[in-house]
């Protein structure tokens, strides 16, 4: 297993059309087993999750720009702080407890595919179960998570409240904790009078954008990167969180300059600027009428 950190490495890397998404030959029987766990995971009724799809497939491909698309329409309404905001600027003032957040981020991202979807504690439950599981250290705990079938009933729950989209499921279970920690941030931010007035919203938004931790990628062939060659069927973890804090891997956040670029690289940003912005409007309120 290939660890890399580096922001303009990973980048290389992402362009490296020798890296794919294939995962269909072992490399050696830690990192399978390790790879095969996030494989027996993010998948629901033998199809993988869309981040987990290769390259090439041209159903992935061709529903990646389908969400891009949809999403894309949304984004000039959502940024301007939209009715639908609301519980999450009212959650960034301050107002509701930590626990909350969760419920409210997964209702927000679940609407976008299903009107009839209600985030509930048990789904948000879920959504822990899912994106908790790949990474287990605790091997007893793992083993009875697979085998009491916790994950299991985890992807049944969530899969069936968005008509078993698994990109609906990527997202209220997966891609929803990378927003909730988006939002901690932009709390955080907001509570302090002093950066509040500040900050407008796109630069507020920009300190809040999280990437996930990691993602794999598998070589299909030998190639090297910078002075250090790989061999093929070499396994890769891209720590894409830690690359993407730096000023230079921030288009890493995305994956915004890969074939793998997020569909929801436009819309999340635009989301957490219409939620300060209909903060900062109740901010501006209050001060005006204490002031007045």
């Amino acid at each position: 297993m290939i660890e890399v950190s580096d922001p303009n490495e990973i980048a290389a890397l992402a362009r490296d059309p020798n890296l794919d998404r294939r995962f269909e030959t072992p490399t050696c029987p830690v990192n399978w087993l390790l790879l095969k766990r996030s494989l027996k995971v993010l998948s629901f009724r033998g199809h993988r999750f869309p981040t987990m799809m290769p390259r090439d497939d041209a159903q992935r491909t061709s529903n990646q720009q389908d969400l891009w698309n949809l999403l894309g329409e949304k984004v000039a309404s959502i940024k301007t702080g939209s009715d639908e905001l609301e519980p999450l600027a009212d959650w960034v003032r301050g107002i509701g407890p930590d626990v909350q957040l969760g419920i409210l981020v997964q209702q927000l991202l679940g609407q976008l595919f299903s009107s009839k979807f209600m985030a509930t504690e048990a789904s948000w439950d879920a959504a822990k179960v899912l994106v908790a599981a790949p990474r287990l250290n605790n091997l007893p705990l793992m083993m009875w998570w697979f085998v009491s079938g916790k994950v299991r009933r985890a992807k049944r729950l969530l899969a069936g409240m968005v008509n078993e989209d698994l990109s609906a499921v990527n997202a209220i279970g997966i891609a929803v904790h990378n927003v909730v920690k988006s939002l901690r941030q932009m709390r955080v931010l907001y509570a302090n009078v002093q950066t509040r007035s500040g900050l407008s919203a796109e630069a507020a938004a920009e300190q809040c954008l999280f990437a996930p931790a990691s993602v794999y990628r598998q070589a299909t062939a030998a190639g090297q990167l910078g002075d250090c060659p790989y061999s093929r069927h070499s396994l890769f973890v891209l720590s894409i969180g830690e690359a993407a804090r730096h000023a230079e891997g921030r288009s890493l956040v995305f994956m915004e300059d890969s074939w793998s670029r997020c569909p929801a690289n436009l819309w999340i940003p635009a989301m957490l600027q219409g939620v300060w912005n209909r903060a900062s409007v109740f901010s501006q309120f209050h001060d005006e009428k204490l002031s007045g």
